[in-house]
């Protein structure tokens, strides 16, 4: 018997890695398959496509990085502390994850509308908060 978690595990995995060095149009379906150990039919059967596929790792990806902007912009410190903790927890997100950066912004550029579809700023931030402050 398959272990589901495991196999999704080592799917997302996979995905993550080929879809940061590749982006979504250089990813393919058969390479993830490969770099996670899997067959191909396997692969369809838990995401059933490349959009599912990217979907799940962008997600996952962006919980690494939602709540430190969360923080960010929420927490009730002065706006001097916000920024300084917000560089410290960005750089050391970076260094674990160092083709981040390139990943997200090579996403932006090849298709905006997909990237801002699944991001849903509006619904995760107040940004009234950090505006306020910044009005201060």
């Amino acid at each position: 018997m398959v272990n589901t978690i495991n196999t999704e595990t080592k799917i997302l995995s996979a995905a993550k890695e080929v879809f940061i060095s590749k982006g979504f149009d250089g990813a393919r379906m058969q390479e993830i398959a490969d770099t996670a150990k899997i067959n191909k039919a396997l692969l369809h059967y838990y995401f059933r496509s490349k959009e599912n596929l990217f979907k799940a790792v962008f997600e996952d990806t962006l919980m690494q990085i939602g709540p430190v902007i969360l923080e960010f912009v929420t927490a009730p410190i002065p706006l001097e502390v916000k920024i300084w903790k917000f560089v410290d927890d960005y750089i050391e997100i970076i260094n674990r994850n160092p083709k981040l950066p390139l990943f997200i912004l090579n996403e932006i550029r090849v298709n905006p509308d997909r990237f801002l579809n699944y991001l849903h700023i509006n619904e995760l931030l107040d940004v009234q908060i950090l505006q306020d402050q910044l009005n201060q």
